[in-house]
């Protein structure tokens, strides 16, 4: 009878290690929008790549507040690589040269960031286009991500996010998100053959909308308000198992929180701020375009901000735990 019990309890252990297993080694499931598939780590750097989306997050940073106030324990940094209008191609960051040249500043960037997490967000213009150009859109996204592959470096990859009628009507509004969602499954399957992390946005922050009953979350039906970032924070959130919703409220609209976020919130947007005059410097031309014969001894000033950049985010980890403290005493 002894020997039959330990027989047993080995079977059933047997058996739980293998269903562990197969639960932490499959493949992320394209259909599975809520499985967790990707982490923060501590001394992450992070970086953000893509077109406008990525871009305004400079001026409506609630994707970092959120991440910053649900891992207060973690160190890592983030820098912003947006660019508005740009494609997988790096199109718009050509400034007067080829496209072939923007494609190599995206990529120089990249490098020069030196990520150990790169979050990537094309396909919002793209879909534009409709099933006629997803074939083209979808090679050379898997170009671009391929391209963007390094030793010790994660990437995952945001889809589009939803428009809504404000300057376009419902009808319209709803064919933009109908296209939307076309690549937003074609680009979680090329995501998911290519084992790279994928975070479904269109749903799930239309799900967030109806649930918490939110206003308009864009300025114009494409591009997102406060409120709309602060609920695309809430839905990357949602995929790494995190939330900042109280009591059916995103704290991050709630007036009282953001009093008490607010030096934290400054805090972000002054790195920010410092970070695009390292990145995009307004005399691009001259320091380093095809007038640098002019200014370009004054190129070796871009240098300069990556230290006040540094010493900026250093202050983000003190203002982050302060917030939690003071919210939740």
């Amino acid at each position: 009878m002894q020997t039959n019990r330990f027989s047993i309890l080995n079977s059933l252990l047997l058996a739980s290690l293998a269903i562990l297993w197969t639960a932490t080694a499959a493949p992320i499931n394209a259909e599975d929008k809520n499985s967790s598939c990707w982490e923060l780590r501590d001394n992450d750097r992070v970086v953000l790549l893509g077109s406008t989306f990525i871009e305004r997050e400079n001026n409506y940073p609630m994707i970092e507040m959120s991440l910053r106030l649900a891992y207060p324990n973690l160190k890592f940094s983030i820098r912003n690589l947006g660019w508005s209008g740009d494609n997988v191609l790096g199109e718009s960051r050509a400034y007067f040269g080829t496209v072939k040249q923007g494609y190599a500043h995206l990529l120089e960037y990249v490098k020069l960031n030196d990520p150990t997490l790169l979050i990537v967000s094309y396909g919002h213009n793209a879909a534009f286009a409709g099933e006629a150009g997803l074939a083209t859109f979808l090679q050379k996204y898997d170009s671009l991500l391929n391209d963007l592959q390094a030793e010790n470096r994660r990437i995952v990859v945001l889809g589009p996010t939803p428009a809504e009628a404000v300057f376009l009507t419902q009808q319209e509004a709803d064919e933009v998100n109908r296209n939307r969602k076309l690549y937003s499954d074609a680009i979680q399957k090329l995501c998911t053959s290519k084992q790279v992390a994928y975070v479904e946005m269109l749903e799930r922050m239309q799900h967030l909308k109806k649930q918490l009953h939110l206003e308009q979350l864009t300025t114009n039906g494409i591009h997102f308000n406060q409120l709309g970032y602060a609920v695309a924070g809430e839905a990357i959130l949602d995929s790494l198992g995190k939330s900042l919703v109280e009591n059916n409220q995103l704290l991050l609209t709630d007036s009282q929180f953001q009093s008490v976020s607010k030096p934290l919130l400054q805090g972000i947007l002054k790195k920010n701020e410092l970070f695009f005059y390292r990145f995009r410097p307004q005399n691009e031309t001259y320091l380093r375009g095809f007038r640098k014969h002019e200014q370009g001894q004054n190129a070796k000033e871009i240098y300069e901000f990556d230290a006040l950049v540094s010493e900026q985010e250093n202050k983000l980890a003190p203002l982050t735990k302060s917030v939690r403290k003071a919210w939740w005493k």
